[in-house]
């Protein structure tokens, strides 16, 4: 733990604090219900704390530790969450006006990314569950077909494993990539667990990704805002730390940078032995799980209850909240930290939800397969200044979206700036509307569309 050891050294020679945070080592909140004692491990660049924008101490240590955990020649602290870690990896990596091969099922961060670094995105649509109708991963054939056709990719973009525990031919696709002299980076915040056991699947890195982003959040006992990104060599390490300097923060939080330490050692110390706990615990739920243990994504379509509707059951009647629902699912992400109990509560809901009378109808899911592939008919960065307005669902059909249209979560636009509006997607954004969930990007009914 160098943060944290680093941390207490500098609390016991401090005897008074005339720099920043402004609660003074907690003192402001003394004797009210905010008192914390973690305050006092929140400082900020001073003498014996290292610097996270250029570490050389404590940090840059603790930043190797964790390099060597993933399998990778550097790892880089984010405390703006994985998203600014992804928008570092475009601009490090790509130049403006370069083609990138992306998964079109990716966080809206990355096409965030595609916009402010001006590059030409190529759409690849991945091959989608039958069954859960969810989007399963991107395939390596996929891959080669698209760069066969589009030579001038400059890189490959990935999201393995995606919200719902799929994952994508990593090595085959990095392989590829090799191939043809480009780079493959993946979104890989879902699977900061990887490394710590057998049993889930290989992380990003070892399968021969240039550069990856995790989440240590989102499964890790690590608090929200906190990822890593990776690198597997020190060939763009640079300027990598300089464009990671560029989109996060100035004044990082130390107390995130402890948890990250805590969330890496409980990992290393306990992950074995709380992922056969969990598991075991999982067993009655095996048919949920996807390609990763962790994820469970239930489905009660034969019971003739759609995903919102056994996500409410489950929260109102036994207060089991789920990561996401959709028209077909309900999402669970477990992690070490949930209890026996936690299941046996969730079995007997199972148990519950799966003795109602089977119905002959099942609910469509047919969302993830109207994605687009290949190039949109406008680039982002063009879409951007361009005169739009709101118009009703009916009346988008052929007309060019102007403002991404997203589910939150999974996070994955539904449209995108520069896409062409079809009446598939139309008729989507119809059923979401007549069930009233919430969907940013659309109001009222309407959305954004460029003036024609």
């Amino acid at each position: 733990m160098e943060i944290l050891d680093s941390l207490i050294r500098h609390r016991q020679k401090e005897r008074a604090s005339f720099h920043m945070p402004g609660h003074k080592n907690g003192a402001a909140f003394s004797g009210t219900r905010f008192e914390n004692r973690w305050l006092g491990l929140d400082v900020t660049e001073v003498e014996g704390t290292d610097c996270l924008s250029k570490p050389s101490g404590a940090i840059l240590k603790s930043q190797e530790t964790a390099a060597r955990l993933y399998g990778a020649a550097r790892a880089f602290y984010l405390v703006n969450g994985a998203s600014g870690g992804i928008l570092s990896m475009f601009y490090a990596f790509f130049r403006e006006g370069d083609s990138v091969l992306v998964d079109r099922s990716c966080h809206r961060s990355v096409f965030h990314a595609l916009a402010i670094c001006g590059l030409r995105p190529i759409y690849l649509a991945p091959e989608v569950d039958s069954v859960r109708g969810v989007p399963k991963g991107i395939t390596a054939d996929a891959v080669r077909r698209m760069l066969a056709k589009y030579p001038q990719a400059a890189g490959v973009f990935l999201t393995s494993p995606n919200y719902y525990g799929f994952c994508s031919e990593t090595k085959a696709i990095a392989q590829a990539a090799h191939e043809k002299g480009i780079p493959l980076l993946v979104d890989e915040a879902h699977g900061a667990h990887f490394p710590f056991d057998s049993r889930f699947p290989h992380g990003a890195i070892e399968q021969g990704a240039d550069a990856a982003c995790v989440s240590l959040h989102k499964s890790l006992p690590c608090p929200n805002q906190t990822a890593l990104l990776l690198l597997r060599t020190d060939e763009r390490a640079d300027e990598v730390q300089e464009e990671v300097n560029t989109f996060q923060t100035t004044s990082p939080s130390y107390v995130f940078l402890v948890y990250i330490e805590a969330a890496l050692e409980y990992a290393v110390r306990f992950g074995k032995e709380k992922t056969d706990r969990l598991l075991s615990w999982m067993k009655p739920f095996a048919r949920f799980q996807t390609d990763d243990p962790f994820k469970l994504l239930m489905s009660f379509d034969r019971q003739g209850l759609s995903g919102y509707e056994a996500d409410r059951i489950l929260r109102e009647e036994y207060g089991i909240y789920a990561e996401l629902c959709d028209r077909k699912n309900v999402l669970l992400m477990a992690s070490w930290g949930n209890r026996e109990e936690d299941f046996t509560l969730l079995k007997k809901a199972v148990e519950c939800l799966e003795s109602a009378p089977a119905m002959a109808q099942p609910h469509p899911q047919p969302l993830f397969s109207a994605f687009s592939e290949g190039r949109p008919a406008m680039e982002p960065r063009t879409v951007r200044g361009k005169k739009a307005q709101w118009a009703e669902l009916s009346a988008c059909v052929g007309k060019i979206c102007a403002g991404a249209v997203t589910l939150f979560p999974p996070c994955v636009p539904i449209l995108l700036p520069g896409e062409e509006i079809t009446q598939e997607l139309v008729c989507e954004l119809g059923l979401l509307r007549d069930k009233e969930i919430k969907v940013s990007g659309m109001e009222h009914g309407k959305i954004r569309v460029l003036l024609q």
